[in-house]
C-alpha cells in the first residue's frame, strides 16, 4: 500500500510550501502521560524490530535520533517495505499529522493520503450523487417545494425555475443529505407541515420548545412529528393544516 505525506497548505505570507534546501523533521515527543510517542504497539515493536534489526521499544536509543525528514516535496511511503511501514505507523498518530483532510487536528501541518481510500470515497460520493439526481428527476414541482422547505429555504415566493435550480444546487453539493432528509425520510410530509406551520406562525418555536397555542407539543422536530402523527392528535393536525391554508 502506497501512502503519501503531504503538506496541508502553503504559507500564506510566502506562497510556497518550504524554501529551497529547508527541511522539517517529525520526531518523537513525550505525551501528557509522560510516555515517549512512537506510534507502535508492542506487537509492532517486536515484529518490525526483528525485520529491521532494531530496538524499537519506547525509550530505546533509536527514538532519540529517529526523524521523518520532510522537504518541499511529498513523502511517499510503501508499507510493503518494513522501514516505510514503521514510518507510516509513526506518522499515523503523530500530533502534527492528520489521517484525512476531514480530520480536525489544529496542531497538524501534514496529512496522510491513501490514493485507494481517496478513490473509494470519490466513487462512493459519485454513486450517491447519481442516485440523488435520479430521485430528483422523479419529483413533481410540489414535492420540490416541500423538499426545499425541509432544507430550510422558503419556496413560496419564488418561481418554479428557481425552486428547481436551488434543489439542483443542494443535490450537487450535498447528495447524501438529500438522500437522508428527503428520499429516505419517512416523516418528510409531517416535517414539511411543521416547517410550514412555523413559517406561518401557526406553530411557534422558541429555541427547543415548540408550541401550538399555549400547549407545548415537543422539544425537537422528532417529538413534534410524533405528536402530530399520533392517531389521538389528528384533529389538532387537521386544525393546523386549515390554519396554514387560511393564512396563505
Amino acid at each position: 500500500m502506497k501512502i503519501t505525506l503531504k503538506h496541508i497548505n502553503r504559507y500564506s505570507w510566502s506562497g510556497v510550501k518550504r524554501y529551497k534546501n529547508c527541511v522539517d523533521s517529525l520526531g518523537s515527543y513525550f505525551t501528557r502521560s509522560g510516555r515517549l510517542y512512537t506510534g507502535l504497539t508492542r506487537e509492532d515493536e517486536e515484529r518490525l524490530g526483528k525485520e529491521l534489526g532494531l530496538d524499537l521499544r519506547s525509550g530505546s536509543e533509536f527514538w532519540n535520533t529517529f526523524r521523518v525528514r520532510v522537504t518541499g516535496e511529498d513523502v511517499i511511503l510503501n508499507t510493503d517495505d518494513p522501514m516505510d511501514e514503521m514510518k507510516y505507523l509513526f506518522l499515523r498518530g503523530h500530533k502534527r499529522v492528520k489521517n484525512s483532510l476531514e480530520e480536525m487536528k489544529p496542531t497538524a501541518n501534514y496529512v496522510l493520503v491513501n490514493k485507494e481510500d481517496v478513490a473509494q470515497k470519490t466513487n462512493e460520493f459519485a454513486r450517491i450523487k447519481r442516485k440523488a439526481y435520479k430521485e430528483l428527476d422523479k419529483m413533481s414541482m410540489d414535492e420540490m417545494r416541500k423538499a426545499l422547505r425541509i432544507f430550510g429555504q422558503n419556496p413560496n415566493s419564488v418561481s418554479d425555475d428557481i425552486v428547481e435550480a436551488r434543489l439542483n444546487e443542494y443535490v450537487e453539493n450535498s447528495p447524501g443529505k438529500f438522500i437522508d432528509k428527503w428520499v429516505n425520510n419517512k416523516n418528510r410530509n409531517t416535517e414539511f407541515l411543521v416547517k410550514e406551520a412555523i413559517s406561518n406562525n401557526v406553530i411557534r418555536r422558541n429555541k427547543n420548545i415548540y408550541k401550538y397555542g399555549s400547549d407545548v407539543i415537543g422539544h425537537n422536530m422528532q417529538e413534534v412529528v410524533d405528536f402530530l402523527d399520533n392517531p389521538e392528535n389528528q384533529e389538532v393536525k387537521t386544525t393546523i393544516l386549515n390554519e396554514i391554508e387560511t393564512k396563505k
